[in-house]
C-alpha cells in the first residue's frame, strides 16, 4: 500500500496544482473520488487488467460511466494515467489529492477504526476532541474493524490514538512479557 501511495503522490500533486490553478479543486476531488470507485469495482478491475481492451476503449468506457461530470482536464488526466499504466492507482491518487485539499482548507482527515459503527453522539465527541487537540476543523471517516473487539483507534496523518480493547490487551501483554 505504501509503495502505491509513493507512486501516486506525484500524480496527485500535479492534479492538485492544475485544479487549484483552475479554481476547481472541489470538482477534481469529486471526479478523482468517482474514478477511485470505478477502479475499485471488481467488474471494472477485470476490464482494466484485460490486455484485449485498448487504452482508448478504457477511456471511452470511463467517460461514458462518468458522463458530463468528467471535466476535459480530468479526462486528459485519466488518459495520462492510462498511458503510464497507472490507472489502478486512482484510489491512492484520490486519497493523496484529498489530503492536499484538506491542507488547503485547514481541515484534518481523521480516520476512526471501530469494532462497531459509532452513534452520532460518539462521533461528535470524537470530532470535538480532535478539533481541540489539533486546532483545526476535522473530517471524520469511519472504518469497521472487528479485530479491535471494542473501543477505537483514531488516526490523523502519522499519529495514532489507540483506545481499542485489542490495543489495551497488547499493552498488558507487553507489561507481563507475554507473547
Amino acid at each position: 500500500m505504501q509503495e502505491k501511495l509513493t507512486i501516486a503522490r506525484p500524480y496527485a500533486q500535479a492534479a492538485f496544482e492544475v485544479a487549484q490553478a483552475d479554481g476547481a479543486v472541489g470538482d477534481w476531488d469529486q471526479a478523482l473520488s468517482f474514478l477511485a470507485l470505478v477502479v475499485n469495482d471488481a467488474d471494472m478491475r477485470r476490464v482494466i487488467t484485460d490486455p484485449a481492451v485498448s487504452k482508448g476503449r478504457l477511456l471511452e468506457l470511463i467517460s461514458a460511466v462518468a458522463g458530463e461530470s468528467l471535466l476535459p482536464k480530468v479526462r486528459n488526466f485519466v488518459r495520462v494515467l492510462l498511458d503510464a499504466g497507472r490507472l489502478q492507482l486512482a484510489p491512492e491518487i484520490a486519497t493523496a489529492f484529498a489530503a492536499h485539499r484538506a491542507a488547503l482548507d485547514n481541515v484534518a482527515q481523521v480516520q476512526v477504526l471501530t469494532a462497531f459503527p459509532l452513534d452520532a453522539a460518539t462521533e461528535t465527541r470524537i470530532a470535538n476532541a480532535m478539533q481541540t487537540r489539533l486546532g483545526k476543523a476535522v473530517r471524520i471517516s469511519q472504518t469497521i474493524d472487528s479485530s479491535l473487539i471494542g473501543g477505537a483507534k483514531v488516526k490523523v496523518g502519522d499519529m495514532v490514538f489507540d483506545a481499542s480493547l485489542q490495543g489495551g490487551l497488547s499493552q498488558l501483554a507487553n507489561v507481563f512479557n507475554i507473547k
